[in-house]
C-alpha cells in the first residue's frame, strides 16, 4: 500500500517516526517503500554516473602500476581495462533495465569488492618486493564509493575490504616492518571517516523525506481547511445553495461572459409568501425547514449546469439563467412556482392559499447591448414587486414580450 500524506494515519506514522528516530537508518516499512520509492530514479542515475567515473579512476592508476610494477603492467592493463571495464558496464546495463532501487545499493558492495580483488590479485602475482605497498589502493575504494552509497551496503563494503587487506598482507613479506600496521591504520582511520560521513549523509537524507511528507500534510490539511472555508463563505448555512456572495460574483463572471458572447441573460427573483405569517404561525424551526425545502424545489426545476440558485436573503432567492431569454425565463418561474405548491406545505395563515407558495419576478437583459447589472437587479426586483401586488402565487415578467402572468394554481 502506497504512503498517503492525507491520511491521518500515515501523518501519524511519520510524526511517531519524527519523533522516535531512526538511528539504524531505517524506517518502518510504509515510510521505507516510500523513501526508496522517491529516491529511486536519482539514485540510479547517480549510482550509473559513479559507475562510468570508476572506469576513468580506476584506468588512471595504470600509472602508478608502471611506476611500482612496471613488468606487470600489461597484466594491469587486461585486468583494469579488459575485465573491470566490460563488467562494470554490464552490470550497468542491469541496473538500469532492472529498475530494482535496493537491489541497486548492494550492487555497489558487488563492484567495489571487484575492484579490491583485482588489485589484490595484481599486487599478489607481482615480482616486486614492495608491490604489497600497493594495497593501500584499497583505500581509494573505500573513500570513493562512500562518496554517493548508502550507510548499510558501505558497512558491508568496509568489512569485506578489511577482510580481504587483512589477508592479503598477511600472505605478504613486509621487508620495512611497518607497512602491515600502518597499512592497516590508515586504512582503518578512512573507513571510519567514510562510514561516518556515509550515515550523517543518508540521515539527513532521510531526516529530510520525513520533513518534506510532514511539510506535505500540512500543507493539505491547510488547502482543505481553505477550501472548507471558502465553500462555508460562498455558501448558505441553513439551506446548503450559494450565498449572496457567490451570487455576486457568479453574475458579474455570467454578464461578463454574455457580453462578450451576445448571448441574453436572466435572473428570477423568488419571495416566499407570507412567511413572517407562517414564522408567526408554526415557530422559527419550522420555518427554517419550510426554506429548505423551497430551495430544493427550485433547485429540482434547473436542468442545466449554467443556471445558479442562490439565496438572496431572508425568505427570497435568485436564480441566474445564462443563455436564456425572456420566454425561457418565464417557463423556469412557471415549473419554479409550481414545484414549490406541489411540495403541499400547509400554510394556514397564508390569504394567498392554503400551502406555501412563492412569487416570482423575471427579467432578461443583452450585456453586449445595453443596461447594467445593477438595472437588471432592479427590472427583476420591480417585477416581483408586480407579481406580489396583483395576488402573488404567480409570475411576472419585466419586458413587454412577455409581459404575462401565471396562472393562479
Amino acid at each position: 500500500m502506497e504512503l498517503d500524506v492525507s491520511s491521518p494515519q500515515d501523518q501519524g506514522l511519520v510524526d511517531q517516526t519524527l519523533r522516535q528516530g531512526f538511528r539504524g537508518l531505517r524506517f518502518p516499512a510504509a515510510l521505507e517503500r516510500a523513501f526508496v520509492i522517491q529516491h529511486a530514479d536519482e539514485r540510479t542515475f547517480k549510482l550509473i554516473v559513479a559507475g562510468l567515473y570508476s572506469l576513468l579512476v580506476f584506468g588512471g592508476i595504470l600509472l602508478a602500476d608502471y611506476l611500482m610494477m612496471p613488468k606487470e603492467l600489461p597484466l594491469a592493463i587486461t585486468m583494469r581495462v579488459g575485465v573491470y571495464a566490460p563488467v562494470v558496464l554490464v552490470l550497468l546495463k542491469v541496473l538500469h533495465r532492472l529498475s530494482l532501487p535496493q537491489l541497486n545499493e548492494w550492487m555497489v558492495v558487488l563492484v567495489g569488492l571487484f575492484a579490491s580483488g583485482i588489485m589484490v590479485f595484481l599486487s599478489a602475482t607481482s615480482a616486486e618486493p614492495l608491490a604489497y605497498v600497493k594495497l593501500v589502493e584499497l583505500i581509494i575504494v573505500v573513500i570513493y564509493v562512500a562518496v554517493f552509497a548508502r550507510f548499510w551496503p558501505m558497512v558491508v563494503l568496509s568489512a569485506l575490504v578489511m577482510v580481504i587487506h587483512l589477508v592479503a598482507m598477511s600472505a605478504a613479506h613486509d621487508v620495512i616492518g611497518t607497512v602491515k600496521i600502518s597499512s592497516f591504520l590508515l586504512l582503518a582511520t578512512t573507513m571510519m571517516f567514510a562510514l561516518y560521513g556515509t550515515y550523517k549523509r543518508e540521515h539527513n537524507d532521510r531526516l529530510a523525506f520525513l520533513l518534506d511528507l510532514r511539510e506535505q500534510a500540512l500543507r493539505l490539511t491547510l488547502q482543505e481547511a481553505n477550501a472548507r472555508l471558502d465553500t462555508m463563505a460562498r455558501t448558505d448555512a441553513l439551506t446548503g445553495v450559494p450565498n449572496r456572495r457567490f451570487f455576486d460574483e457568479f453574475l458579474a463572471q455570467a454578464w461578463s461572459r454574455a457580453a462578450t458572447l451576445g448571448q441574453p441573460l436572466s435572473l428570477l427573483l423568488i419571495d416566499v409568501d407570507h412567511f413572517k405569517a407562517f414564522n408567526d404561525r408554526y415557530g422559527h424551526q419550522a420555518g427554517d425547514r419550510c426554506l429548505c425545502v423551497v430551495a430544493e424545489a427550485i433547485a429540482s426545476c434547473l436542468r442545466r449546469p449554467v443556471d445558479v440558485l442562490a439565496r438572496w436573503g431572508g425568505e427570497e432567492f435568485v436564480v441566474v439563467l445564462a443563455e436564456a431569454d425572456t420566454e425561457a425565463a418565464a417557463e423556469v418561474a412557471q415549473r419554479v412556482r409550481q414545484a414549490v405548491q406541489d411540495c403541499a406545505l400547509p400554510h394556514v395563515a397564508s390569504v394567498t392559499a392554503r400551502v406555501v407558495t412563492v412569487s416570482v419576478g423575471v427579467a432578461t437583459a443583452w450585456p453586449a447591448a445595453q443596461g447594467s447589472q445593477a438595472d437588471l437587479l432592479q427590472r427583476t426586483d420591480t417585477a416581483l414587486y408586480q407579481a406580489k401586488a396583483t395576488g402573488r402565487n404567480r409570475f411576472c415578467a419585466d419586458e413587454a414580450v412577455a409581459q404575462k402572468v401565471g396562472a393562479l394554481a
